[in-house]
């Protein structure tokens, strides 16, 4: 999220998206039937499983492992080469 969105802002911001995937784990057969109108010809079978890679209890909440992943994931990056400067992450609660 960018940073010169406002602290509240970004809040609420967050707030609504954790209800949205709270809504989806708990409506899942309902989201993968309405998610198959874009799911190129995946039966809802398929589509449940492609969908459940994204949007599973690391979506709700990645703590401290998924934090450090995302950390590790950008200082690769810099150390390799693929972006030009170290990422500092600010994490919004």
């Amino acid at each position: 999220m960018r940073k010169d969105i406002p602290k509240p802002v970004r809040h609420d911001l967050s707030e609504i998206i954790r209800e949205s995937i709270e809504y989806g784990l708990a409506h899942r057969d309902e989201a993968v039937r309405h998610s198959l109108a874009y799911a190129r010809d995946m039966d809802a079978k398929l589509a449940g499983k492609f969908i459940g890679m994204y949007v599973n209890e690391f979506t709700r909440d990645y703590g401290h492992v998924g934090r450090h992943a995302i950390e590790r994931f950008l200082a690769e990056a810099h150390n390799k080469g693929y972006i030009d400067a170290p990422v500092e992450v600010e994490f919004v609660e």
